[in-house]
């Protein structure tokens, strides 16, 4: 797969971001909503990456790389309420 699934998802629009498993991948993932992107994950033993992966190829590894691109949605913000003046 590799390189290739890498520029489709770049030709389509996506960033590539970061790798994380566990806490810190849901932590990002919802950060990455909450500032109005769209996100995607892809687990890093499928990008190949010409043998760079090597320290994920256990096969227990849960560990994804994050792709986003900005959503048509609205961010629905809770922090800020909007003023008329």
């Amino acid at each position: 797969m590799s390189t290739n699934l890498i520029e489709r998802l770049k030709a389509e629009g996506w960033t590539q971001q970061f790798t994380a498993s566990g806490v810190r991948l849901e932590e990002a993932l919802e950060n990455y909503r909450m500032l109005g992107f769209e996100t995607r994950t892809v687990p890093v033993r499928e990008l190949g990456c010409d043998g760079c992966t090597v320290c994920f190829d256990d096969v227990n590894d849960k560990s994804v790389m994050i792709f986003t691109r900005p959503s048509d949605k609205p961010v629905d913000d809770d922090l800020y309420e909007s003023v008329d003046e």
